[in-house]
């Protein structure tokens, strides 16, 4: 039997464009229960994914690795598909900025600072995105950290997104989230 981490039990860092050091607008360490996810009903996925159902019970997403061992999922951004690494090191959602704008996600109006990528340091904004669905889990509200041209290639799933799911789990080359 393979081996199973879950979420809830500790964090895993599955990619390493992730970065460390950050934390959202209004400090370090919060203690704010999180909001809720709502279950989402599609008759067709507007991403092209599966096609939810309309009992209200939440379906797990199943995603493969890739062949450069990371693992990545096309969620809509405020109904905007964008591709993600799923990055459980990541402290908040990071989107580049083609995907923020894209999205008509806008920022702070100055770079609030820099953060540590795997390609080095980069300015970035904070910003709140509106709804973010990823699967069948619609997520409001979530902190999100804007990008330069200096940042990770894609925009990173990280924790400000991934901890208001039910869990997270590694089972070999799968990696599902519910």
């Amino acid at each position: 039997m393979a081996p199973s981490l879950s979420f809830k039990s500790f964090s895993l860092t599955l990619a390493a464009v992730g970065f460390t050091g950050i934390t959202p607008p209004g400090g370090g360490a919060r203690a704010v229960p999180p909001l809720p996810v709502v279950p989402t009903a599609f008759d067709a996925d507007p991403i092209g994914g599966r096609i939810g159902d309309t009992t209200g019970s939440i379906d797990p997403l199943i995603l493969k690795r890739s062949p450069d061992g990371l693992f990545y999922v096309t969620a809509a951004v405020n109904g905007v598909p964008v591709r993600f690494v799923v990055d459980t090191g990541a402290n908040v959602v990071v989107l580049t900025g083609a995907d923020a704008a894209a999205a008509g996600v806008t920022g702070s109006a100055t770079a609030g600072r820099s953060l540590r990528t795997a390609a080095g340091a980069a300015p970035m904004r904070w910003a709140t995105i509106a709804r973010l669905t990823v699967g069948d889990h619609a997520i409001t509200g979530a902190d999100a950290a804007i990008v330069g041209d200096n940042g990770p290639p894609h925009s990173l799933l990280g924790q400000s997104a991934l901890a208001r799911l039910d869990s997270v789990t590694l089972r070999g080359n799968r990696l599902q989230l519910r």
